[in-house]
């Protein structure tokens, strides 16, 4: 019969061994503890929140939040991708004094970029105020003002994505946060107050605060004991011309990633709203691992690339896909398996989106098909047909929704977000293969070591 535990101690050695071949600055085994910790926790403080708040103000804190997520990359202006594709080059290469260079450029386009924004947010929001309900003119207000401090964490982590310090981008923003939001969270229950919506993000932004402070002070020392006193070399237009497009991709990527709560903010109540993001985050358990290989392989993606070693970037590709999705399966199917008693702990009227979580798991699968294409197109330089597929998508998704969701409720816009899913992944195999000459794709092949004993 098949051992499981066996499986299970390959699958750890197999996983450590692939994480040492491509992260050489940070414990591979720690690091994937810290990414299924982070998964849970993320998941109990969504849990405390829904219990914390009235279901219609967590509905309205999800939605904000959701959009705070998308504007987010816009405001970054494309650097925090860019440094995936750059930093690791002039890494490779020694050029650090280009490396420095395009840090400080990075900085700074990404603060007063962001803060521009935040700026004519608010405008726009003083001027149209009779049009904005009630309750969405506070969480308006602190979206646009915490955008310049939710940029720049956007763009650290994109730098510690690209010098590989996978525990500096995973930690703060994915740990640190949610832990001090709850405790935050807690002390105003312990003050008497009934928190809203408004009061979440503040401390979103607050929180976020220290965190940008703390992960500037350690790439600040970092990158000065790596690279020491060194003239900056500046190629601005080359970086802004570069990072530029991005912006519209990575803006236009993430409103498809989270379009069906975009949508569903328009077509259905925040309570309704606040069921789809429960039944979506209780996926996240799974998804978690798409998340996690995503972290390591586009910096090596880039690596590979720089190297010009094109059959070493093709290993890396299909072993990203392979363990990416056949990660995927099994998870999917072992959270669909609790998924009801997982919804009730959000509390009652949250387990009417079980059958969301079928819909959603099953797409979730299609989607880790095709693994990191994404970030794959964006090294290689196609970030204009990355922008095109999700834009398309997005716009499927959109015209779907629309159809589906007045007769079918928050189901409908599942159905719809996986329908877009299979047809991205279609895509996304097709336009790889025919601009760079890779096959991402999953094989039939499943990366565990077969052990029968009786």
């Amino acid at each position: 019969d098949l051992v499981f535990y066996d499986n299970i101690e390959y699958f750890l050695q197999e996983y450590v061994a692939w994480e040492k071949t491509y992260t050489s600055q940070e414990g591979a085994l720690k690091t994937f503890v810290v990414r299924v910790l982070a998964a849970g926790l993320a998941f109990g403080v969504q849990v405390f929140l829904a219990r914390s708040l009235a279901m219609g103000e967590y509905g309205i804190y999800v939605t904000f939040w959701t959009w705070m997520m998308v504007i987010n990359l816009v405001a970054v202006f494309g650097f925090s991708e860019s440094s995936l594709r750059f930093l690791p080059r002039y890494i490779q290469r020694k050029q650090h004094h280009w490396a420095m260079g395009f840090l400080k450029t990075g900085y700074l386009f990404t603060v007063f970029g962001a803060l521009f924004l935040g700026i004519i947010g608010l405008v726009l929001l003083w001027v149209l105020k009779d049009l904005v309900a009630p309750s969405h003119l506070i969480p308006l207000m602190i979206v646009a003002i915490g955008l310049p401090i939710m940029a720049l964490e956007l763009y650290l982590e994109g730098v510690s994505r690209a010098f590989g310090w996978y525990m500096l981008t995973t930690i703060p923003g994915y740990v640190v946060r949610p832990l001090f939001l709850a405790i935050g969270v807690f002390a105003i229950l312990q003050l008497g107050i009934t928190p809203d919506a408004a009061m979440v993000l503040a401390l979103v932004i607050i929180v976020t605060i220290g965190i940008v402070l703390f992960q500037s002070a350690i790439i600040w020392f970092r990158i000065k004991k790596l690279f020491g006193r060194m003239q900056k070399a500046s190629t601005k237009k080359l970086w802004v011309k570069s990072s530029l497009p991005l912006m519209l991709v990575a803006g236009v990527d993430e409103m498809y990633v989270w379009s069906d709560i975009l949508i569903l903010s328009f077509l259905v109540s925040a309570p309704e709203v606040a069921i789809y993001f429960a039944a979506q985050r209780s996926l996240s358990l799974a998804s978690f691992i798409q998340y996690a290989f995503m972290m390591v392989s586009a910096r090596q993606f880039s690596l590979a690339n720089a190297m010009r070693d094109r059959a070493e970037l093709q290993r890396r590709v299909s072993s990203a896909t392979k363990w990416t999705f056949w990660m995927s399966v099994p998870a999917v199917l072992a959270i669909l398996v609790v998924g009801y008693p997982l919804l009730a702990m959000f509390g009652a009227g949250f387990t009417s989106g079980y059958i969301v979580m079928f819909v959603l798991g099953a797409g979730l699968i299609v989607k880790a098909s095709v693994g990191q294409a994404t970030d794959l197109l964006v090294i290689m330089g196609h970030q204009r047909t990355n922008f095109w597929v999700s834009a398309t998508g997005l716009v499927f998704n959109i015209v779907l929704s629309v159809i589906l969701v007045p007769g079918y409720g928050i189901i409908g816009a599942a159905i719809a977000t996986s329908i877009t899913h299979v047809l991205r992944a279609v895509a996304m195999t097709i336009l790889v293969k025919k601009l760079t000459g890779l096959w991402v794709l999953i094989d039939a092949v499943p990366p565990f070591k077969p052990s029968f004993k009786s």
